[in-house]
């Protein structure tokens, strides 16, 4: 009989060192990160100025939202914030925009720097805040936007929509 206890002991023993010994609380969704938004990011973007970011089709530069083509968001994430740069393949200034913003879950907030000479008119600034939501496979933005330029004016009711390259 003792044979056999110590037998059943050892068998309990070799179990609980095989399983760790120990019982954890464990979070099966594991821990809460910010999706990685960290890439190069495409798509469209239309406002109240008849085209994006506060280029109006009424500007004198004949810029319709076919010829401001595809917004470029190129970002780098660090933690919870990101930072990059972004551009309008119709729009051939020296500069480019910058852009920064923070991720909370699937919904972020974003602001856009439109320094001298990123935009198709001389000597226009501006500058754009927003908010987006990510999709369930964190493969696409929808955002919406409003801001000022100081050729334009005030711009709002932005619509942007972004997919990840």
């Amino acid at each position: 009989m003792r044979a056999w206890i110590g037998s059943l002991i050892f068998l309990v023993a070799a179990t609980a060192g095989a399983c760790g010994g120990t019982t954890a609380a464990v979070n099966p969704a594991g821990p809460t990160q910010a999706p990685a938004v960290t890439g190069t990011w495409t798509g469209t973007a239309s406002d109240s100025s008849g085209t994006a970011m506060g280029i109006s089709v009424g500007s004198g530069m004949g810029m319709g939202m076919a010829s401001a083509g595809t917004m470029t968001w190129q970002i780098t994430q660090n933690g919870n914030s990101f930072m990059g740069t972004v551009t309008f393949s119709g729009f051939r200034g020296g500069t480019t925009m910058s852009v920064t913003g923070t991720i909370n879950g699937r919904t972020g907030t974003f602001a856009m720097t439109m320094p001298d000479g990123s935009m198709p008119m001389a000597r226009c600034t501006g500058t754009t805040a927003g908010t987006f939501d990510m999709d369930d496979m964190l493969t696409q933005m929808n955002g919406a936007y409003a801001g000022s330029t100081t050729c334009n004016g005030p711009f709002d009711h932005g619509q942007m929509t972004l997919a990840k390259k």
